[in-house]
């Protein structure tokens, strides 16, 4: 699974077309690049935790929900990465790629609630 992960992401990395300049750190200070980074730093955190949490279910009925919302938070910190390196121009990507990284995460969300919620429920 994790494998077919990566490959996706190098495939889309791999595919996008465009020319990369020097990067631009003038614009740190932007108020939308001062969210993207805070978002960002966020799902690193939430996918620290989950990764915690999914150690301490593995193997247990809450286990796959927990892998679910593991993915996730991989697929948001992505996005966000490649939204600050389109914003920073550091290499030239689409932001469609990263709405569509932001739509799959909020899918997978949705899959991890729903698993949890059979599980408990």
């Amino acid at each position: 699974m994790k494998t077919k992960i990566v490959i996706a992401t190098m495939a889309l990395i791999a595919a996008t077309s465009g020319s990369a300049q020097a990067a631009d750190f003038t614009q740190i200070g932007n108020i939308s690049v001062i969210f993207n980074i805070i978002v960002f730093l966020a799902s690193l955190a939430c996918l620290t935790i989950a990764i915690k949490l999914g150690s301490l279910v593995k193997g247990g009925a809450l286990a796959k929900g927990c892998q679910v919302w593991i993915i996730s938070f991989v697929t948001l910190a992505i996005g966000q990465f490649f939204v600050l390196a389109e914003k920073f121009a550091i290499f030239a990507i689409g932001f469609d790629v990263a709405g569509l990284l932001v739509v799959i995460t909020v899918v997978l969300w949705f899959v991890g609630l729903m698993q949890t919620r059979r599980v408990l429920g």
